[in-house]
């Protein structure tokens, strides 16, 4: 393997995903001079030994890459041979003189190994948990109904509707008595109120948010900030509000917005920092609007 071939593939490789070192160093804890001496191949700069391949393996696991492949190209680019005693049985023997030199290698091995295994199961999550809200887009919050008000009952509608009692059987049926009986002893009939109509629901008001490149977002529906953070290149995100939406990002040009499926003119010009607020008003205007 050529000298730089190492390093500049690594570098590549974290480019494409759009991590920075100093991203890298707070997850790994590694120092940034040691992941930009990796990346330049100056392996003077590094401690050596058991370290050079720790440091290695915990990039490659932190960028998803195969960690056995980039340690074996590391050891052909620096031609770090396995320095390490072989195991034969018995424990390695450890001068009196410097006891601790033993312990602080093992704590930094087994710091790496789990800072690695830390967070390559936190981006496992965190790609499962976009891939369900990609398959699962969160619903327009809609206001529930309103049950309808009943009037106040007036003294007709309070009057039980009684009905008139048999009549006798000494009564003939064209008789005037029996007549008179039912026609008086049935009241007039007295119609429901009719039930007020429910109010139909508003228009959805939904805002999809998509990076161009990597930025800070902050969106807020409503009186609720909804989300906060950075938002990668390719990332993108929905969100419901009932009134109103206000969105803010580092790079304004760097986000591309859409309210109810229109497209919308970004916040700011690119490079700058940016901020809208997007109301109902809004998604009248906009060609194609509901009404």
């Amino acid at each position: 393997m050529t000298k730089g071939s190492f390093g500049d593939n690594l570098k590549r490789e974290r480019e494409m995903r759009g991590v920075s070192l100093d991203e890298i160093s707070a997850a790994t804890r590694i120092a940034t001079r040691f992941l930009q001496a990796i990346e330049s191949e100056q392996w003077d700069q590094l401690p050596g030994g058991v370290f050079n391949r720790g440091f290695v393996r915990a990039v490659a696991h932190y960028l998803g890459l195969d960690e056995e492949n980039i340690v074996a190209e590391y050891v052909l680019a620096a031609g770090d041979q396995q320095s390490v005693p072989v195991w034969t049985g018995r424990p390695p023997v450890v001068t009196p003189e410097h006891p601790w030199l033993a312990w602080i290698a093992a704590v930094a091995v087994i710091i790496a190994l789990l800072a690695g295994g830390w967070f390559g199961v936190r981006q496992i999550y965190a790609r499962r948990a976009a891939r369900r809200a990609e398959h699962n887009p969160a619903v327009s919050a809609a206001p529930l109904p309103v049950a309808p008000e009943i009037p106040a009952a007036t003294p007709e509608t309070a009057q039980p509707n009684t009905m008139a009692a048999p009549q006798p059987a000494s009564d003939a049926p064209g008789s005037a008595a029996g007549s008179a009986l039912g026609t008086n002893a049935m009241p007039p009939a007295t119609s429901l109120p009719t039930p007020l109509a429910t109010p139909p629901d508003p228009i959805s008001f939904e805002l999809k948010v998509e990076a161009g490149k990597k930025t800070k977002v902050t969106v807020q529906a409503d009186a609720s900030r909804v989300f906060q953070g950075t938002m990668k290149a390719g990332e993108n995100r929905t969100f419901t509000a009932k009134d109103r939406f206000e969105i803010s990002a580092r790079d304004a040009g760097a986000l591309q917005l859409e309210l109810n499926g229109k497209a919308l003119a970004p916040i700011g010009s690119p490079g700058h920092s940016g901020k809208a607020t997007l109301t109902r008003e809004a998604l009248k205007a906009a060609p194609g609007g509901g009404n």
